[in-house]
């Protein structure tokens, strides 16, 4: 399969040419690809988020296409589909320009993308505008989506509201039981509700909170957390952060001999284990899937990793954007038609399949299913521990290297 590019000169932003023109869109045909467009944030500030991504997109659609493409019902046959994809450099103001571009000079059919808050509230206004279709991807603040909109959808893993679903549910469930949980918390909003909506799941379920201490993102010295954490000794300590700053809070931890049943981190990544070497394991974290696990479309995933050498444990976002591909890929068969008022309407009201399993919206597009799987560092691995009917390794309670 080609995979589209263009070139824009300008003030505003620039792209990668490629020798084919992308195919002008005419909803309901049953001749020409189905066209899709998105924005990859390849360079800027966000860039180091999506290594590979454009490879990963390719390779995706190629995927499809060496089954014929997506079928559609109302040509009874399958339609290859092309995809145009720009780089936005991780700037708004690029962004909403190439997704209006896509709209009236590429003609595509339907968006997928862009990723990240700051560019996923300005761009939902050019589908509406233009009353095109967008399953967004790592859209994950939910006021974006609480504006009326009628044409966009978003695929964020994991969101708050289940962030720590399934640890949580793991804790109870095993023995001993911990009776004490003390939060660290990362001073960033993402990771500030993360420890307000699972400070009060761990008070429903009889943990008490021995400590609550927040750190600002440029803290290297976290001896003064560390002593308080080491004078309540809880059995769990719970790191709400971002991979990227928390690396000296594990290395501290680990030279001031902290002990506990378990440490968990909401951000457990190939990042933080590149920062802190063998300090991580023997911690938990979340992670949106992982290879193994299996679930619906899990060999089609596998594939296009593979193809692309993307790792989930380095790329932790990459769920989302494959789930938006495939909640598109869904929405079109169920149209059975490349008419995107239809499609709409498949978006509005289906439940769509994915290896971590169900996607299903509420009425704003808001996922309402998006949780995350239990991971364990074991041997320097990822592990997943937890629910125990996807798991690929036996959880170690309480953890060895942190006795």
């Amino acid at each position: 399969m080609k995979i589209v590019h263009a070139a824009l000169c300008g003030s505003l932003f620039a792209a990668i040419v490629s020798t084919v023109s992308p195919a002008a869109a005419k909803v309901g045909s049953c001749t020409d690809p189905i066209l899709l467009g998105t924005t990859i944030s390849e360079t800027g500030p966000f860039s180091t988020l999506t290594d590979r991504w454009r490879q990963m997109t390719e390779n995706f659609f190629d995927e499809i296409n060496k089954d014929g493409g997506i079928f559609v019902k109302s040509c009874d046959k399958k339609l290859p589909v092309k995809v145009v994809i720009y780089d936005d450099q991780s700037n708004p103001t690029t962004a909403v320009s190439l997704y209006e571009k896509m709209a009236t000079v590429d003609q595509v059919d339907f968006f997928l993308g862009p990723d990240w808050t700051s560019l996923g509230l300005p761009v939902p206004t050019v589908a509406e505008r233009n009353q095109i279709p967008l399953v967004a991807a790592n859209v994950a603040t939910k006021s974006a989506y609480e504006r009326g909109l009628k044409y966009m959808w978003g695929t964020p893993y994991p969101v708050v509201p289940l962030w720590s679903e399934r640890y949580f549910d793991m804790i109870a469930n095993v023995q001993p039981k911990p009776k004490t949980i003390f939060f660290v918390t990362h001073d960033n909003p993402v990771m500030k509700a993360i420890t307000e909506t699972w400070s009060k799941k761990a008070e429903a379920t009889g943990l008490q909170i021995v400590g609550r201490e927040m750190f600002p993102a440029d803290t290297k010295d976290f001896s003064a957390i560390v002593l308080k954490v080491r004078a309540a000794k809880p059995d769990i300590v719970y790191i709400a952060s971002f991979d990227n700053v928390s690396g000296p809070l594990v290395q501290q931890m680990r030279q001031q001999r902290i002990k506990a049943m378990d440490v968990h981190h909401t951000m457990l990544t190939g990042a933080l284990a590149r920062q802190t070497g063998k300090d991580v394991e023997g911690m938990t974290g979340e992670l949106a899937w992982y290879p193994g696990i299996g679930g619906d479309y899990s060999d089609l995933v596998k594939r296009v990793l593979e193809r692309s050498k993307v790792d989930m444990f380095e790329s932790i976002f990459t769920m989302g954007r494959i789930s938006s591909y495939l909640v598109m890929v869904q929405a079109i068969e169920r149209a059975g038609a490349v008419d995107r008022e239809k499609v709409r309407a498949a978006l509005t009201k289906g439940t769509f399949k994915a290896p971590t399993g169900d996607v299903v919206f509420d009425d704003t597009g808001f996922p309402t299913t998006n949780g995350a799987f239990t991971i364990q560092i074991q041997d320097g691995k990822v592990a997943v521990v937890w629910p125990q009917k996807s798991a690929t390794g036996k959880l170690r309670w309480p953890s060895p290297s942190w006795q």
